[in-house]
């Protein structure tokens, strides 16, 4: 394999576009918010984590079946792993979304639109990583609800409902990307 200049191997399919602008979207109330409420996500997460820990018994669920039910157990560390995972997920996104100008988009990108699609790509990265941090504690609670006996499982509607806050961002997503080309 030959490295040279604009030849990175694995890596040279994602290397940026030449002819596409490099535009850093502002940032509007609507993008701070959604990142306000993503942190403020993320601190509950680890307060809750913290403070319930060392009243944990030393089993806990750690998976539920499709209808909502604990059906595997383990030790109590693993009540870590989430709040793990969801501050790993919050660094990445936020790190991915500082280059837009590298993401894959449905559309062409030209100077005319580039700030739109940007905005709009940026926003859903956002809007993603709030309702990974927020389902993965909703996880981590019903988790604690189970160990506790107060609550035999996260119910049948949980799985809906976190796909929905998923799926239906990025429709929304690709409705508002292809009408503003």
């Amino acid at each position: 394999m030959i490295f040279n200049r604009g030849n990175f191997g694995l890596f040279a399919r994602y290397r940026r576009d030449p002819d596409r602008p490099m535009v850093k979207p502002a940032m509007g109330p609507v993008d701070w918010l959604i990142e306000a409420v993503a942190v403020s996500g993320l601190m509950v997460f680890i307060g809750f984590t913290l403070y319930n820990f060392p009243h944990l018994p030393d089993t806990l669920p750690t998976h539920f079946n499709g209808s909502g039910q604990a059906d595997e157990f383990g030790g109590k560390s693993t009540f870590l792993i989430l709040p793990g995972i969801a501050c790993f997920v919050y660094i990445l996104l936020t790190l991915i979304n500082m280059v837009p100008h590298t993401f894959n988009f449905t559309v062409k990108i030209t100077p005319a639109n580039a700030r739109r699609q940007y905005t709009l790509a940026t926003r859903l990265i956002r809007v993603l990583k709030t309702s990974v941090i927020w389902g993965f504690w909703y996880i981590s609670f019903s988790t604690l609800q189970v160990a506790k006996g107060a609550a035999t499982g996260m119910g049948v509607w949980f799985v809906p409902v976190f796909l929905g806050f998923i799926f239906i961002p990025i429709i929304i997503f690709v409705i508002q990307a292809s009408r503003s080309k």
